[in-house]
């Protein structure tokens, strides 16, 4: 009897469609000032999902908008450039690599990060019994200060975890920042960026700093 209410319960829960519920992110205007460190430019992210509908969990649909999105991924790449690498930030807009070089003059910034949401996608055939995984696919391209485009990757992140009977839009929010941060971590060990985020942090000196990674 127990088993049957609760089963019951999960398909309750567990149908329909449902919007995730996303936190903001870490607060963009709470930065770490790195003094003698020129900013980065950092552009606003761009989604380029096809749909705004991620999967499914059990019977639920899944939504993530692409606003929510957007401003979740853009103040979590923020802060991993401000802590975790050590960069002054500066947001800009830019419309096309072509603006780059004007955007990174009167901004006074050393380069232009720019971010892409490729693909999220989210699945549990029962959520009761099985984790939920997520999939999310960034690329992360750095442009100069004169506009020429030195770094592109694509990462790609995966994180699972089992919600149970639970409230859906939350469970997922939840899942879904979660692999934001894992997809993101990425980006902070790859050899080839700390590279050029030392010849951006010392300049001249970064060639041999460089040489530590």
């Amino acid at each position: 009897m127990k088993k049957t209410i609760v089963w019951i319960m999960g398909l309750i829960v567990l149908s329909g469609c449902a919007t995730a519920k996303l936190s903001k992110g870490p607060d963009p205007a709470v930065l770490i000032h790195h003094d003698e460190i020129a900013p980065i430019g950092v552009a606003t992210a761009m989604d380029e999902r096809d749909s705004e509908k991620i999967g499914t969990i059990g019977a639920t649909a899944i939504v993530v908008k692409k606003n929510d999105l957007v401003d979740l991924v853009g103040n979590h790449l923020v802060r991993y450039i401000n802590e975790k690498i050590g960069l002054n930030v500066e947001r800009v807009q830019v419309t096309d690599n072509d603006s780059i070089k004007l955007v990174a003059t009167k901004k006074k910034v050393e380069g232009v990060i720019v971010l892409s949401i490729k693909s999220l996608k989210m699945f549990s055939m029962d959520a009761l019994l099985q984790p939920v995984e997520v999939n999310l696919t960034l690329e992360l391209v750095v442009f100069d200060e004169a506009g020429q485009e030195i770094y592109r990757r694509i990462a790609d992140g995966h994180y699972e975890k089992r919600i149970g009977i639970t409230v859906v839009e939350k469970s997922a929010g939840e899942l879904v920042e979660a692999v934001v941060k894992e997809t993101l971590s990425q980006y902070v060990k790859d050899p080839e960026l700390k590279k050029i985020i030392a010849k951006f942090k010392y300049g001249t000196l970064g060639g041999a700093i460089a040489q530590i990674f």
